[in-house]
């Protein structure tokens, strides 16, 4: 008896790659680094007020060791611009040395308490007292300042600039301004990521 030969249809099947949209990923992208970077100042500043609450809460007054200040005008240029902020660290005045730039309470009469941004050109020391002084001065300054910084004034070592940062600043300080620059976009961020969830769900269900 002959065997019926069973003939199986072969079917050319077309596998489909699924093109990425580069507009949605470019903007995955950008709104994930934003919303890092927004971890991370916000986390910075948690961390900032926690430790100076703490130390005031002990009784303890004093600057914290890191510090940043809005530079205001070009007397430091060209190094350091008008808006850049500067981020110092409070060091021991012993390890000051010439050619620093420190940040300090200004003790001439005329900018009495003013905050001060200036490189170190003389270094003194009292021999009595022990108490280190130094004489100040801006890169674009044609003279030194007047009055010498006393150790007990400088905040502390410019470590690091932050180029026109002082702009964001300002803008912060403005009625909305903080809203516009960080709750709008964390909105943006958090609204994207549910549309995402939704549309996930939605598949899913589907498919069911």
């Amino acid at each position: 008896m002959e065997k019926n030969k069973i003939r199986a249809k072969h079917y050319k099947v077309k596998i489909v790659k699924k093109s990425n949209n580069p507009f949605k990923l470019i903007l995955s992208t950008i709104s994930y680094a934003l919303f890092i970077w927004l971890l991370l100042v916000g986390a910075t500043l948690l961390i900032y007020v926690v430790d100076l609450k703490v130390k005031q809460y002990k009784g303890d007054y004093t600057p914290p060791k890191y510090n940043a200040y809005v530079v205001l005008t070009g007397s430091m240029l060209p190094k350091i611009q008008i808006k850049d902020v500067v981020v110092t660290k409070k060091i021991d005045g012993k390890e000051l040395e010439e050619g620093d730039i420190i940040t300090f309470l200004s003790s001439d009469e005329r900018f009495e308490g003013l905050t001060v941004t200036h490189r170190i050109i003389e270094k003194y020391q009292d021999p009595v007292t022990g108490e280190y002084t130094y004489k100040t001065k801006g890169d674009n300054n044609n003279v030194a300042d007047t009055a010498l910084a006393h150790d007990y004034n400088v905040l502390g070592k410019v470590i690091l600039k932050v180029p026109k940062i002082g702009y964001l600043q300002e803008f912060l300080a403005t009625k909305g301004g903080w809203i516009i620059v960080i709750l709008i976009p964390c909105l943006l961020v958090i609204s994207y990521d549910i549309v995402k969830i939704f549309k996930t769900l939605h598949k899913k269900a589907t498919k069911r």
